[in-house]
């Protein structure tokens, strides 16, 4: 499992059928104190995260038990919205909407 940022959303007029109606969206990968790491990419999206939320996605063939079909020609898929990150005593990649946990 990898972090990421979402950046944007792809949209597509045609897609394979294992694809219908599931929404495509453009990552940019990080690292847990949330700078770039790696090249952006293209993930399909089964939890609602949209632009500017931290997710955790999966690659390889894993990415496609999110679906229905897991034999779907999928490369990455997103399996988690992350509220923050606790690297030793520091907090980062937090979300400010949530409230700071006591």
């Amino acid at each position: 499992m990898y972090l990421a940022r979402v950046v944007g959303r792809l949209v597509s007029t045609q897609k394979q059928e294992t694809l219908h109606a599931i929404p495509l969206l453009w990552i940019q990968p990080i690292g847990c104190s949330g700078a770039n790491a790696g090249k952006p990419l293209v993930a399909i999206d089964r939890i609602g995260a949209g632009p500017g939320e931290t997710v955790v996605y999966i690659t390889s063939r894993e990415a496609a038990v999110t679906l229905d079909n897991p034999f779907a020609a999928v490369d990455a898929g997103i399996v988690a919205k992350v509220d923050w990150c606790d690297v030793g005593e520091t907090r980062t990649l937090a979300d400010e909407s949530l409230p700071t946990p006591a």
